[in-house]
């Protein structure tokens, strides 16, 4: 029984977790992908830059027999 074409709207709400990705249409693949790219957009961290060693330690003297905080 050949599927039905759905269009955009209907393809971003359908449920897709019951088809294996070979027995996907190439839209149905292209809509996981896109939703698989949205939720890592969603998810992702912003990167921090770590500080170096040079400025966690930038301003502070070092003394003997002192505990560093």
């Amino acid at each position: 029984m050949p599927e039905t074409e759905l269009s955009d709207d209907e393809l971003r709400q359908a449920d897709l977790s019951h088809l294996a990705v070979g027995e996907m249409t190439a839209a149905q693949r292209a809509e996981i992908r896109r939703r698989y790219a949205d939720f890592i957009k969603r998810l992702a961290k912003p990167v921090v830059a770590k500080p170096t060693a040079s400025k966690l330690h930038a301003g502070v003297k070092w003394v003997p027999g002192k505990k560093a905080k």
